[in-house]
């Protein structure tokens, strides 16, 4: 086997081991009970800032719709904004990746990000209650971010 190829697959076996290690909100919250949601990045875009979440639905049903009241906060911790995020249908067991635009706003501006409530969440035997209840969060940027 030439060295490229034994690197290769040594880069391969890597990857694998990282990935069946449960590293990550998503990955840990699969079969929790939990639906983590991470901030995992804010970047300018134009006008805009945008906002990228890695969510994780380890309740063990699939939700057909999902949506999350989150509050923006300025550098000032005043409230900027105050929406809901719909990260739409979230199967069971797996990890999605869902961005949002924050428009005409520098993600410099972004002190904080609170969850505030599940505003919509359902599926077979699950209501936004408990989706509110099942909530986990994590952050990968300087932002504060949590629930």
């Amino acid at each position: 086997m030439s060295s490229k190829a034994k690197r290769a697959c040594l880069a391969l076996a890597m990857v694998a081991g990282f990935l069946s290690s449960g590293h990550g909100a998503s990955a840990q919250d699969q079969q929790s009970g939990n639906i983590g949601i991470e901030l995992n990045r804010l970047e300018q875009n134009g006008e805009a800032c945008r906002l990228t979440f890695v969510v994780g639905n380890g309740l063990g049903s699939d939700l057909s719709g999902s949506g999350f009241e989150m509050v923006v906060f300025d550098a000032n911790g005043l409230v900027r904004l105050m929406t809901v995020f719909d990260f739409g249908a979230l199967p069971a067991g797996k990890t999605v990746v869902k961005r949002f635009e924050l428009p005409d706003t520098g993600c410099e501006s972004v002190s904080r990000i609170l969850v505030n409530s599940a505003a919509r969440c359902s599926g077979p035997g699950v209501d936004a209650s408990q989706c509110a209840a099942a909530l986990t969060t994590t952050n990968r940027t300087e932002t504060d971010f949590g629930a």
